[in-house]
């Protein structure tokens, strides 16, 4: 109890001086696009096997990606993730290398009544926008246009979660979880210059416009786990439903004349800067539903397979869908092994193993190409005491094509995280 709560107190405080990097996320020109790159919603173990893991559960970790696998914590466990990213952005002519990274999620569970219902609380990004795109005019024959226009984006939606399950019998499990998602995402750009047929107006300022939309509402999604036993291992089907979200969106449209360093030539308080000020939509996130499975003997080996399917054509802001976006099929596999975890004089023995593949068609589709990625991955856990451990995850992957002067990115990620478990609310009777 002294060492969980030790480490508690330690994480936290380190979670203070760190949250501040929840914006610090990969740099990807397909963020530009709708509300820029979704997060996954898995823990650190889940990143190690392909992120899967919605039929998968395991007493040392808080699950994730299901809200009925709650039911089953015995443990009041608290989970701090980090992330490393580094990002190859390559096309055809150039290749540029960015390196970033910062606090990945928190979470907390409470088993109420210990192997039958329990409850979770869950700080973690929902989508992030990050991307510097400049474009230079080619066609000085067209209408007037940009010499050149500098696009460029930023910002993080996070979701705050409370989510319970309930182990209605020994086999059959449900749960439910609502979020509140918060934040702000801005789009911004900068045009240099006047083309005008063959002629090349030169301005002695840059002409910006920016988009900042605000956003504030309610998430919803339902759970369910059934879990049958074959001798001495366990057969687990899970299925999760994302409601619809329609999240309220305040948006501030400005325009602005700026320096060729960039710098504002007004104060930003000028009211005539605003071409909007506060305007009220919504923002509508399309339902999505995933299907799990695993196969599993306890505290040994694991296999998992996840497919989850989300219609991204439904997606629209202040009433207007994006052509950009079409529907996604996202697969998940992955597996782990521990060699022997009551193994007292071989360490490495009592480690897990972890590896799985994640394949997804888009959601994006540009000049008719789908934006499609895929990754493999490889894990750990390294036990810290008897209960609490230390998760490593690595991800390779590939996204974008580089077809039709698109980009392709190959990603590396490093994922860590600190679990600490323990029995809370428990009466002791002795001492």
């Amino acid at each position: 109890m002294r060492q969980f709560k030790t480490g508690l107190i330690a994480s936290i405080i380190s979670i203070i001086f760190i949250s501040s990097s929840f914006s610090q996320q990969m740099i990807s020109p397909y963020s530009a696009y709708g509300l820029g790159l979704m997060s996954e919603k898995g823990f650190v173990s889940n990143n190690g096997m392909g992120n899967a893991g919605i039929a998968y559960q395991s007493p040392w970790f808080i699950p994730a990606l299901n809200p009925a696998l709650l039911g089953s914590q015995r443990f009041t466990s608290f989970e701090a993730g980090l992330s490393l990213n580094q990002n190859n952005i390559n096309d055809d002519v150039t290749r540029y290398r960015q390196i970033n990274g910062g606090l990945k999620y928190v979470g907390i569970a409470f088993p109420i009544i210990a192997g039958k219902y329990a409850i979770s609380f869950t700080l973690r990004p929902l989508t992030t926008k990050n991307y510097d795109i400049l474009r230079k005019s080619s066609d000085r024959l067209n209408d007037p246009q940009a010499e050149e226009t500098k696009f460029s984006g930023e910002g993080t939606i996070s979701q705050f979660s409370f989510a319970n399950g309930w182990n209605i019998t020994k086999n059959i499990a449900v749960g439910a979880e609502v979020n509140y998602n918060f934040g702000t995402l801005t789009d911004r750009t900068v045009y240099q210059n006047i083309i005008n047929g063959a002629d090349t107006i030169f301005l002695p300022y840059l002409v910006s416009t920016e988009f900042s939309d605000q956003y504030s509402d309610f998430s919803f999604t339902l759970g369910t786990k059934f879990m049958k036993q074959i001798g001495k291992n366990f057969l687990s089907v899970g299925a999760t439903y994302d409601l619809q979200s329609n999240l309220k969106t305040s948006r501030n449209s400005y325009l602005q004349l700026l320096s060729t360093a960039e710098t504002p030539l007004r104060p930003e308080t000028d009211e005539d800067l605003f071409l909007d000020n506060d305007s009220a939509g919504i923002t509508v996130l399309p339902q999505k539903i995933s299907f799990g499975i695993s196969y599993m003997k306890p505290n040994s080996w694991a296999i998992l397979a996840d497919v989850s399917y989300q219609d991204w054509s439904q997606y629209s802001s202040f009433g207007v869908s994006e052509n950009s976006f079409q529907e996604q099929i996202k697969l998940n596999f992955g597996g782990e092994f521990t060699p022997n975890v009551e193994s007292g004089s071989k360490y490495i023995e009592r480690i897990t193993y972890r590896a799985g593949l994640n394949i997804s068609n888009g959601p994006l589709v540009i000049n008719g190409n789908s934006i499609n990625s895929f990754g493999i991955t490889f894990g750990s856990t390294l036990p810290i005491n008897k209960i609490s451990n230390i998760n490593l995850a690595f991800e390779v992957g590939q996204r974008g094509t580089l077809l039709d002067n698109l980009v392709q990115e190959n990603y590396l990620n490093f994922n860590l995280s600190f679990t600490f478990n323990d029995r809370w609310f428990l009466r002791r009777q002795f001492d």
